[in-house]
């Protein structure tokens, strides 16, 4: 059973949440968030992105380091505040835009668990990543976006996050994209020990996003082996509370003979229909594919599949890996081809309609979502998942919570 511990989190005062907390990820281009920056001072971009307004190179140790700076000059000035206490802090993120709403508890979890499959994961790492995250952590000294994890329902879990909710929030703001942002504290020793009872009966954590961050935590503890930084923080949702989204694969650098009876080819695994001329598919059950070039636009469903025991390999992704992109297309190594890139499915799909006419990519392929029950099922078989399996949902906003080390 995973620990779930609460802890003194470092965090904005009320009327400088909105203005210090940032967007972690969806960023159109890095001058998105070079503008933000310029624009405001206040952002916890300061932290983690001063490289972007650097002119020269210099290590990343360097640009870090200013980070923890600025982190200690917000402490000064009382921007940034330290709970007396240890504290669960109940995150509500409402999409007004998707009128989707998520609920969860950020405490930390224990770096040991990772090893002991008391969370579990389902992606590989990059370890050029691991190594940027792990010195970004080391060197600023703070974490301020918890990794998502996912958990099996508990109504018992459910009623301390309904009891908490109907008190006054500590922040309630909302941001240019539409989302609003609600944090309760629990800080009462009854609520507390509730609290960490009640997850000590929940078998496993599934990692949802932040695997990389996870790896990073590890690296750090295992060169700095001091009790503090055993533990890091998380985002706990109910599974059932995740919105998954696919990945469109995006293909580039095709020659003509990769291309040749390209239909034919296909028809060897796939039941093959036009589409509408010049229009994506997109898939709206299992097993089903969108093919589009500038020349052709498909359908594909895939021919029954013989069973495995492997619950890898029944995912839609890895299917269209084993049957388009490795047989058809070439990309033997999916991780690590120059030709194949990813964009969510939630991107206007009209970039990605001027990506192909301008001839910066050839061809597009869409597959169905991946389920939270696909992902705990490769996680509990010690399995991983093909890169970008699934765009999930909510992405948190850092800076509103701060883990210190």
């Amino acid at each position: 059973m995973p620990v779930f511990l609460p802890f003194r989190a470092l965090r904005p005062v009320k009327d400088k949440v909105a203005a210090f907390s940032a967007k972690t990820s969806d960023f159109k281009s890095q001058e998105e968030v070079v503008e933000d920056m310029n624009a405001n001072p206040e952002s916890y971009y300061h932290v983690t992105k001063q490289q972007l307004l650097s002119q020269t190179k210099k290590p990343v140790e360097h640009f870090f380091s200013i980070g923890a700076d600025f982190v200690k000059q917000k402490v000064a000035n009382g921007t940034l505040i330290r709970d007396n206490v240890p504290c669960f802090y109940v995150y509500r993120q409402i999409d007004h835009r998707s009128k989707r709403t998520y609920t969860g508890i950020i405490g930390l979890v224990d770096v040991l668990d990772l090893e002991n499959e008391g969370i579990k994961k389902h992606e590989l790492t990059k370890v050029v990543r691991e190594e940027y995250l792990y010195k970004q952590l080391h060197y600023t000294e703070v974490l301020g976006e918890p990794v998502l994890m996912g958990y099996k329902n508990s109504e018992a879990i459910d009623q301390i996050i309904q009891k908490t909710t109907k008190n006054t929030p500590e922040y309630d703001f909302s941001t240019i994209d539409e989302k609003e942002h609600i944090v309760w504290l629990i800080n009462n020793s009854n609520d507390l020990e509730a609290v960490e009872e009640e997850f000590m009966k929940v078998d496993a954590f599934y990692i949802a996003d932040g695997h990389h961050r996870c790896a990073s935590t590890v690296r750090n503890y295992e060169r700095n082996p001091h009790p503090i930084n055993r533990y890091f923080m998380v985002y706990l949702l109910d599974q059932d509370q995740f919105h998954i989204e696919s990945f469109h694969r995006l293909i580039s650098g095709l020659t003509p003979d990769d291309t040749l009876n390209l239909r034919e080819r296909l028809q060897e695994n796939f039941i093959v229909e036009d589409y509408t001329q010049g229009k994506l598919y997109i898939p709206q059950k299992h097993s089903n594919f969108g093919l589009l070039t500038r020349d052709l636009s498909l359908k594909l469903t895939l021919v029954k599949e013989r069973k495995s025991s492997n619950p890898e390999s029944h995912l839609d992704v890895t299917l269209l890996e084993n049957k388009i992109l490795k047989p058809i297309l070439h990309i033997i190594h999916p991780r690590t081809d120059h030709r194949l890139s990813y964009v969510s499915s939630q991107e206007n799909i009209e970039n990605v309609y001027n990506s192909l006419y301008e001839k910066e990519i050839d061809m597009v392929i869409t597959n169905f979502p991946v389920s939270f029950e696909e992902v705990k099922n490769v996680a509990d078989a010690n399995k991983t998942m093909p890169p970008k399996s699934t765009y999930i949902e909510p992405k948190l906003r850092g800076g509103v919570i701060i883990q210190m080390f």
